[in-house]
Protein backbone atom coordinates (compact mmCIF):
# COMPACT_ATOMS: atom_id res chain seq x y z
CA UNK A 1 0.00 0.00 0.00
CA UNK A 2 1.52 3.68 -1.04
CA UNK A 3 -0.91 5.16 1.58
CA UNK A 4 0.32 2.60 4.39
CA UNK A 5 4.13 3.40 3.27
CA UNK A 6 3.91 7.33 3.42
CA UNK A 7 2.11 7.22 6.58
CA UNK A 8 4.70 5.43 8.12
CA UNK A 9 7.67 6.93 6.63
CA UNK A 10 6.16 10.60 7.63
CA UNK A 11 5.31 9.51 11.14
CA UNK A 12 8.21 6.88 11.78
CA UNK A 13 8.28 7.84 15.44
CA UNK A 14 5.08 7.17 16.10
CA UNK A 15 4.82 3.97 14.05
CA UNK A 16 7.51 2.17 15.98
CA UNK A 17 5.82 3.33 19.49
CA UNK A 18 2.52 1.55 18.05
CA UNK A 19 3.72 -1.14 15.64
CA UNK A 20 2.60 -3.37 18.15
CA UNK A 21 -0.74 -2.36 18.79
CA UNK A 22 -1.80 -1.89 15.13
CA UNK A 23 -3.31 -5.47 15.03
CA UNK A 24 -5.60 -4.60 18.19
CA UNK A 25 -9.23 -2.33 16.69
CA UNK A 26 -8.57 1.15 16.89
CA UNK A 27 -10.01 2.36 20.74
CA UNK A 28 -12.90 4.41 19.88
CA UNK A 29 -11.89 6.48 23.20
CA UNK A 30 -8.93 7.61 21.65
CA UNK A 31 -10.80 8.90 18.75
CA UNK A 32 -13.66 11.04 21.48
CA UNK A 33 -10.65 12.14 23.47
CA UNK A 34 -9.15 13.87 19.36
CA UNK A 35 -12.51 15.18 19.36
CA UNK A 36 -12.89 16.85 22.54
CA UNK A 37 -9.22 18.00 21.87
CA UNK A 38 -10.29 19.92 18.47
CA UNK A 39 -13.46 20.95 19.61
CA UNK A 40 -11.78 23.00 22.49
CA UNK A 41 -8.34 24.17 20.95
CA UNK A 42 -6.92 27.33 20.63
CA UNK A 43 -4.71 26.62 17.65
CA UNK A 44 -4.70 28.34 14.49
CA UNK A 45 -7.21 27.07 11.72
CA UNK A 46 -3.78 25.60 9.91
CA UNK A 47 -3.00 23.57 13.07
CA UNK A 48 -5.88 21.73 13.18
CA UNK A 49 -5.86 20.76 9.81
CA UNK A 50 -2.73 19.50 10.50
CA UNK A 51 -4.37 17.72 13.34
CA UNK A 52 -6.69 16.05 12.11
CA UNK A 53 -5.11 14.86 8.91
CA UNK A 54 -1.94 12.94 10.91
CA UNK A 55 -5.02 11.16 13.28
CA UNK A 56 -6.57 10.28 10.11
CA UNK A 57 -4.20 8.77 9.20
CA UNK A 58 -3.11 6.88 11.83
CA UNK A 59 -6.77 5.31 12.13
CA UNK A 60 -6.70 4.33 8.79
CA UNK A 61 -3.49 2.80 9.10
CA UNK A 62 -4.65 0.60 11.58
CA UNK A 63 -7.81 -0.34 9.74
CA UNK A 64 -5.44 -1.46 6.96
CA UNK A 65 -3.33 -2.95 9.14
CA UNK A 66 -6.32 -5.42 10.34
CA UNK A 67 -7.91 -5.76 7.06
CA UNK A 68 -4.70 -6.78 5.03
CA UNK A 69 -3.23 -8.87 8.54
CA UNK A 70 -7.06 -10.81 8.48
CA UNK A 71 -7.87 -10.10 11.70
CA UNK A 72 -10.97 -7.64 10.41
CA UNK A 73 -14.06 -8.78 8.78
CA UNK A 74 -15.38 -5.85 5.97
CA UNK A 75 -18.32 -5.17 8.30
CA UNK A 76 -15.76 -3.83 10.95
CA UNK A 77 -13.60 -2.29 8.91
CA UNK A 78 -16.74 0.00 7.29
CA UNK A 79 -17.74 0.89 10.60
CA UNK A 80 -14.52 2.38 11.82
CA UNK A 81 -14.23 4.30 9.00
CA UNK A 82 -17.40 5.87 9.32
CA UNK A 83 -16.84 6.19 13.03
CA UNK A 84 -13.83 8.20 12.44
CA UNK A 85 -16.06 10.60 10.13
CA UNK A 86 -18.64 11.03 12.19
CA UNK A 87 -16.09 12.25 15.12
CA UNK A 88 -14.11 14.13 12.99
CA UNK A 89 -17.02 15.88 11.38
CA UNK A 90 -17.75 16.69 15.24
CA UNK A 91 -14.49 18.02 15.47
CA UNK A 92 -14.31 20.41 12.52
CA UNK A 93 -18.37 21.85 13.35
CA UNK A 94 -17.65 22.37 17.09
CA UNK A 95 -13.94 24.02 16.06
CA UNK A 96 -15.76 25.71 13.27
CA UNK A 97 -18.82 27.24 15.91
CA UNK A 98 -16.07 28.73 18.30
CA UNK A 99 -14.50 30.56 15.86
CA UNK A 100 -18.11 32.75 14.40
CA UNK A 101 -19.44 34.38 18.10
CA UNK A 102 -16.58 36.79 18.18
CA UNK A 103 -18.07 38.40 15.29
CA UNK A 104 -21.35 37.56 14.21
CA UNK A 105 -22.53 36.39 17.78
CA UNK A 106 -24.95 33.80 17.63
CA UNK A 107 -28.40 33.17 15.77
CA UNK A 108 -31.58 32.48 18.20
CA UNK A 109 -34.95 30.96 17.69
CA UNK A 110 -37.89 32.53 18.70
CA UNK A 111 -37.74 31.51 22.12
CA UNK A 112 -34.00 32.89 23.00
CA UNK A 113 -32.18 29.35 22.54
CA UNK A 114 -29.11 29.28 20.17
CA UNK A 115 -29.60 27.35 17.31
CA UNK A 116 -27.01 24.87 15.97
CA UNK A 117 -25.65 23.51 12.50
CA UNK A 118 -26.87 20.05 11.67
CA UNK A 119 -25.41 17.90 9.51
CA UNK A 120 -27.12 14.69 7.71
CA UNK A 121 -24.59 12.03 6.39
CA UNK A 122 -26.57 10.64 3.38
CA UNK A 123 -25.14 7.69 1.18
CA UNK A 124 -22.39 5.04 2.64
CA UNK A 125 -21.75 7.60 5.61
CA UNK A 126 -25.25 7.77 6.54
CA UNK A 127 -25.27 3.67 6.60
CA UNK A 128 -21.79 3.03 8.01
CA UNK A 129 -20.47 1.85 5.17
CA UNK A 130 -17.32 4.41 4.31
CA UNK A 131 -14.59 2.62 2.40
CA UNK A 132 -10.95 3.16 1.83
CA UNK A 133 -11.05 5.81 -0.31
CA UNK A 134 -14.90 6.76 0.09
CA UNK A 135 -16.01 10.43 -0.12
CA UNK A 136 -18.49 11.48 2.44
CA UNK A 137 -21.95 12.79 1.31
CA UNK A 138 -23.05 15.68 3.50
CA UNK A 139 -26.47 17.84 3.32
CA UNK A 140 -25.96 20.97 6.10
CA UNK A 141 -29.04 22.13 7.24
CA UNK A 142 -30.80 24.59 10.36
CA UNK A 143 -33.51 24.84 12.15
CA UNK A 144 -34.30 27.82 11.47
CA UNK A 145 -33.81 31.41 13.34
CA UNK A 146 -33.40 35.15 12.79
CA UNK A 147 -30.37 37.26 12.26
CA UNK A 148 -27.24 36.58 14.30
CA UNK A 149 -27.29 38.66 17.65
CA UNK A 150 -23.16 39.65 16.71
CA UNK A 151 -21.79 43.54 16.28
CA UNK A 152 -21.79 42.52 12.57
CA UNK A 153 -25.49 40.95 12.06
CA UNK A 154 -25.72 38.25 9.43
CA UNK A 155 -28.71 36.23 8.37
CA UNK A 156 -29.34 32.87 9.21
CA UNK A 157 -28.12 31.39 5.85
CA UNK A 158 -25.14 33.46 5.91
CA UNK A 159 -24.37 32.37 9.21
CA UNK A 160 -24.32 28.46 8.43
CA UNK A 161 -22.87 28.61 5.14
CA UNK A 162 -20.00 29.98 6.85
CA UNK A 163 -20.03 27.39 8.95
CA UNK A 164 -20.32 24.91 6.54
CA UNK A 165 -17.32 26.28 4.66
CA UNK A 166 -15.03 25.96 7.44
CA UNK A 167 -16.34 22.33 8.32
CA UNK A 168 -15.52 21.16 4.47
CA UNK A 169 -12.28 23.11 4.20
CA UNK A 170 -10.79 21.44 7.68
CA UNK A 171 -11.39 18.13 6.44
CA UNK A 172 -11.39 18.36 2.25
CA UNK A 173 -8.88 20.85 1.88
CA UNK A 174 -5.74 19.14 0.23
CA UNK A 175 -2.65 20.33 2.49
CA UNK A 176 0.64 19.17 3.13
CA UNK A 177 -0.18 16.45 4.61
CA UNK A 178 -3.26 15.33 2.41
CA UNK A 179 -6.74 15.45 3.30
CA UNK A 180 -9.27 13.53 5.77
CA UNK A 181 -12.08 12.98 3.61
CA UNK A 182 -13.25 14.94 0.36
CA UNK A 183 -16.31 15.96 0.92
CA UNK A 184 -19.91 16.44 -1.57
CA UNK A 185 -22.15 18.13 -1.00
CA UNK A 186 -24.18 18.15 -4.21
CA UNK A 187 -26.91 16.04 -2.42
CA UNK A 188 -28.89 19.30 -1.26
CA UNK A 189 -31.94 20.61 -2.64
CA UNK A 190 -30.94 22.16 -6.59
CA UNK A 191 -27.61 20.25 -6.32
CA UNK A 192 -24.39 22.27 -6.73
CA UNK A 193 -26.38 25.18 -8.01
CA UNK A 194 -28.44 25.09 -4.48
CA UNK A 195 -27.52 27.10 -1.16
CA UNK A 196 -24.70 25.57 0.52
CA UNK A 197 -27.18 25.23 3.92
CA UNK A 198 -31.16 24.88 3.86
CA UNK A 199 -33.17 25.41 6.63
CA UNK A 200 -36.00 22.46 7.64
CA UNK A 201 -38.56 24.11 6.05
CA UNK A 202 -36.78 25.17 2.74
CA UNK A 203 -35.65 21.41 2.63
CA UNK A 204 -38.90 19.77 3.36
CA UNK A 205 -40.85 22.24 0.81
CA UNK A 206 -38.29 21.64 -1.81
CA UNK A 207 -38.55 17.57 -1.51
CA UNK A 208 -42.35 18.08 -1.96
CA UNK A 209 -42.51 20.23 -5.13
CA UNK A 210 -39.61 19.53 -6.37
CA UNK A 211 -37.71 16.32 -4.81
CA UNK A 212 -37.34 13.73 -7.74
CA UNK A 213 -37.93 10.00 -6.31
CA UNK A 214 -34.24 9.36 -5.64
CA UNK A 215 -33.57 12.21 -4.01
CA UNK A 216 -36.72 11.21 -1.52
CA UNK A 217 -35.61 7.91 -1.51
CA UNK A 218 -31.82 9.08 -0.36
CA UNK A 219 -33.23 10.57 3.01
CA UNK A 220 -34.22 6.70 4.12
CA UNK A 221 -30.59 6.27 5.03
CA UNK A 222 -29.80 9.63 5.97
CA UNK A 223 -28.62 10.24 9.81
CA UNK A 224 -27.54 12.63 11.47
CA UNK A 225 -23.74 13.14 12.18
CA UNK A 226 -21.18 15.29 13.74
CA UNK A 227 -22.42 17.37 16.61
CA UNK A 228 -25.36 16.27 18.77
CA UNK A 229 -28.75 18.96 18.26
CA UNK A 230 -30.81 19.19 20.75
CA UNK A 231 -33.56 15.96 21.21
CA UNK A 232 -36.18 18.43 20.07
CA UNK A 233 -34.32 19.70 17.01
CA UNK A 234 -33.81 15.90 15.97
CA UNK A 235 -37.15 15.06 16.41
CA UNK A 236 -38.36 18.27 14.69
CA UNK A 237 -36.24 17.11 11.19
CA UNK A 238 -37.03 13.72 11.58
CA UNK A 239 -40.82 14.22 11.78
CA UNK A 240 -40.30 16.70 8.53
CA UNK A 241 -38.67 13.68 6.62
Amino acid sequence: SEFAAGVVLRDWEWFVAHSLSLAEPPDRSTLQAFVDDIATSDLDVDAVKTCIRRFRHRWMLQLLWREIGGQALVEETLEQASALADGLLDAAARYGTRLLPSRFGVVRDVAGEPVSLVILGMGKLGGYELNFSSDIDLVFVYPGGGDSDGRMSVSAQEYFTRLSRYVVALLDEITADGFAFRVDTRLRPFGASGPPVTSFAALESYLVRHGRDWERYAYVKARIVGPVPPARVAEELHDEL
